[in-house]
């Protein structure tokens, strides 16, 4: 263990503007959520770390953060919920489909991208830390013989897409523009920025690109107490993909959208490698079949592979995903008898949304 060597106490730091104790009215606020903590070290900061921690504890969300922690801790020892697997016929599949129908589901795809109705969201706020790096995720090369990056490969899906879907125009020699906007974190932004800078955005019009951060979430201790960064800076995280929704809204994006005129929105994973960005295929199915959402699935390929899967909360319940850390051994493993597949077997890749998030919010 650590020893501190204590030595004689400095003489008290100048009280400054905040006087020698914290704010009142936000020390209250701190205590009505159990953070007063926050100030444990205040009779040891100067002037400037003072006012600095003011400004960042008045910058958080309380009653958010408060709510967040709470479910968090509730859910620690809860048993988990009953959960189904997703019927069978809740999943189409595109090879048990007649070439009409696909050729259909192209058509109208596409057609839809012509008429500016797609933007795509790309969740890129992770860095790659398991492969030994701080570089963002979509600066990796996946060792292709032409090195491309993961940003690049994506980027010129887009290009691809649009010269398909500008063939579908009744104006011979239109442009088409897919929208592309990019969640970063604190911790990518800038990286992510200047890479795209550098590599000219890899075809794309600078305009037709978004950069946008994800939000951050204090660090909390296993009792939910704020951990402080320095005794005058709460640690924060980024809010994790999830967080997607309250970016789009905070940032004005949804507004943005609907001046665009989207009414469709192709979000995925920045480390989705094998990602068909803007399919329209999939598209047209999601406009044919008329609804609010639609995911891409594909088939695990063996009980172990560490990939969350889609279930239903309760027989007839809403959809959602397990991860596979959360499955334990019978449920990785049960089988359909039926079918003789694997029970939990839909592992989410990529989904389809129109632009109305507020109720998610």
């Amino acid at each position: 263990m650590t020893e501190m060597v204590v030595a004689a106490r400095a003489s008290a730091p100048a009280a400054g503007r905040w006087g020698a104790a914290p704010p009142q009215e936000l020390l209250e606020r701190l205590k009505d959520y159990g953070q007063e903590g926050a100030f444990a070290f205040w009779d040891e900061l100067g002037p400037e770390e003072r006012d600095h921690l003011i400004r960042d504890i008045e910058s958080l969300d309380l009653p958010r953060i408060d709510r967040i922690i709470r479910c968090s801790l509730r859910s620690q020892g809860a048993p988990v919920p009953t959960v189904e697997p997703v019927p069978e016929s809740s999943v189409s599949t595109v090879d048990d489909r007649t070439p009409e129908d696909k050729e259909r589901w192209w058509r109208r795809g596409l057609r839809a991208i012509s008429e500016g109705k797609l933007a795509v969201v790309l969740l890129a706020g992770g860095q790659g830390t398991r492969l030994g790096s701080s570089d963002p995720k979509g600066c990796f090369s996946i060792g292709l013989p032409s090195r491309k990056s993961l940003f690049q490969l994506q980027a010129e899906r887009i290009l691809c897409i649009q010269k398909l879907a500008a063939q579908c125009t009744d104006a011979p020699g239109s442009t088409v523009q897919i929208h592309w906007y990019i969640m970063t974190s604190p911790f990518t932004d800038e990286a992510t920025r200047k890479f795209f800078e550098t590599h000219r955005y890899f075809g794309l019009e600078p305009n037709q690109v978004t950069f946008f951060q994800q939000g951050t979430i204090p660090c909390v201790s296993p009792d939910g107490r704020f951990i402080m960064e320095t005794p005058y800076k709460v640690a924060k995280a980024p809010d994790g993909n999830g967080g997607v929704y309250a970016a789009l809204k905070s940032k004005r994006l949804l507004d943005d959208m609907a001046s665009k005129g989207v009414k469709y929105v192709d979000c995925y994973g920045v480390d989705n490698v094998l990602v068909r960005v803007a399919d329209p295929t999939f598209l047209g199915y999601f406009i044919d079949r008329g609804v609010s959402a639609a995911a891409k699935v594909v088939r695990k390929a063996y009980p172990q592979e560490k990939v969350g899967v889609f279930v239903q909360r309760g027989r007839g319940g809403p959809l959602s995903v397990v991860e596979y850390s959360e499955m334990d051994a019978a449920m990785t493993t049960e089988i359909n008898q039926t079918t003789g597949r694997l029970r939990y077997c839909w592992s989410n890749v990529r989904f389809f949304r129109t632009p109305s998030f507020d109720h998610y919010m």
